[in-house]
């Protein structure tokens, strides 16, 4: 047990100190938070990106994307569009000022992917295989957490 609890305070150590904008990009990064930076990262991925479709892919209700997406919109790092044809369904892409965002956003994913990486090789197989179960284990419990407090909140 004494070994669980270690294992728990170092995850919650991780937690505490992990932020996303300590990357040296604070002039990028300034005056923006972690959600928008992920739907401004949806919006760069997603083709005809729209409300649905990156809510779906964040994991977030229609109401709160489109919060997120007036403030993207008000502070010109994201635009309207719609389809000819289609007057009904608004769409969602990156300005000039937003791109920076979301460059920055998948180079920091990517150095920090190579980091892990060279990290896990110093594991054996059966050691990853372990540490992939767990942490899949901690995500289905965060997820199922975040389903419920979505839920109360629509209620």
């Amino acid at each position: 047990m004494e070994r669980a609890v270690e294992i728990i305070k170092a995850l919650i150590g991780i937690q505490e100190r992990s932020d996303v904008f300590r990357h040296g990009r604070e002039d990028v990064f300034q005056g923006i938070h972690l959600a928008e930076v992920h739907c401004i990262d949806w919006i760069g991925m997603i083709d005809d990106a729209n409300v649905t479709k990156i809510a779906r892919e964040m994991g977030l209700t229609r109401g709160a994307v489109s919060k997120i997406s007036k403030k993207l919109l008000a502070k010109g790092w994201i635009e309207k569009y719609q389809r000819s044809g289609n007057n009904k369904e608004i769409y969602y892409r990156l300005t000039a000022e937003g791109q920076p965002v979301y460059n920055e956003h998948k180079k920091c994913h990517n150095q920090a992917i190579q980091e892990k990486l060279t990290l896990l090789t110093t594991y054996t197989d059966q050691e990853q295989v372990t540490i992939l179960h767990f942490l899949a284990d901690i995500n289905g419990l965060l997820d199922s957490k975040l389903a419920d407090e979505i839920h109360d909140a629509e209620e």
